[in-house]
């Protein structure tokens, strides 16, 4: 009996594991994957590496090099209107860019996934005010929101997270739901019921672990877009107050020697653009491993 019992757990082990490495294998022979990672990892690794490579602090000024173009060993890209050194803000807004998106769009993906199960699950009453709720909030455009809510609580990573929350959970909400109401009718939802399992166990260990792909590759567009928001912001100068580095607001302190230096508004610009190009080429690449 326990040959029996054990056999089919021997294979679906070793099935895992074969469809594990042939997961690993596509997303790095994927093109498109490979690039998105190679973008994604620069910038999380100038980041990290940013406290023990040589540059000069991002918030000091050198009144000797006020909007310096010419490139030296001192200021590789230059300096600022401030005589800040252009590299420096670029690497340590990667910091930024990094801690805040991430963390908006995760705290954004918890209150989205939450009240995405409780509709998709419980349905009725439940369904119908979460989904009304939702509807007035993705009636208004993404970034007209965040402008609207920044505005009036002010600009700060705290103030940008709730934001995020606020603007993207609804349409987080809107994919989980779709993803239960197919799940829930599923067989071994009714065996776990038989079981008597609560709704809790239920919706936490068996319904979402089977939306974790979709939601996965979700999350990897969301926090590009939220890149592409806060550097919005930081233009309009409802980012992060300085002297923080804000790749943004960096753009927007280059409009006004644009006819001088024109290089100054698009360093800010490519760390912007690569990145986002980085997470949405990456979410592309996981969306190959969901195919069969």
């Amino acid at each position: 009996m326990s040959a029996l019992t054990g056999s089919p757990l021997k294979v679906s082990a070793a099935a895992t594991r074969t469809v594990g490495r042939r997961k690993r294998k596509l997303l790095f022979r994927s093109r498109t994957a490979a690039i998105g990672f190679f973008l994604v990892s620069f910038w999380v690794l100038a980041a990290l590496f940013a406290p023990v490579l040589p540059l000069a602090s991002p918030t000091q000024q050198d009144a000797l090099a006020l909007a310096d173009p010419t490139p030296s060993a001192k200021h590789v890209l230059g300096t600022d209107l401030l005589g800040r050194d252009v590299l420096s803000r670029l690497i340590y807004g990667a910091r930024t860019v990094l801690t805040v998106a991430p963390l908006s769009v995760a705290v954004a993906m918890l209150v989205g996934i939450t009240i995405g199960m409780l509709a998709g699950y419980y349905g009725g009453w439940i369904d119908l005010l979460i989904s009304r709720i939702s509807d007035i909030l993705l009636a208004f455009p993404v970034v007209v929101l965040y402008v609207i809510l920044i505005a009036n609580i002010g600009p700060s990573i705290l103030n940008i997270v709730i934001a995020t929350t606020i603007a993207s959970a609804p349409g987080i909400g809107r994919i989980t739901r779709s993803l239960v109401l197919g799940l829930k009718q599923q067989e071994y939802i009714a065996a776990a019921k038989l079981r008597g399992e609560n709704a809790l166990y239920i919706m936490v260990v068996e319904l979402l672990p089977n939306c974790r792909g979709m939601l996965i590759v979700d999350a990897c567009l969301r926090i590009g877009y939220t890149i592409i928001t806060i550097g919005i912001l930081g233009f309009l100068g409802l980012g992060l107050p300085p002297p923080n580095p804000d790749w943004g607001g960096m753009v927007k302190e280059s409009t006004t020697v644009l006819n001088v230096w024109p290089l100054m508004s698009l360093f800010p610009a490519f760390a912007i653009v690569s990145l986002v190009l980085g997470f949405n080429l990456l979410a592309d690449g996981l969306r190959e491993l969901r195919k069969p």
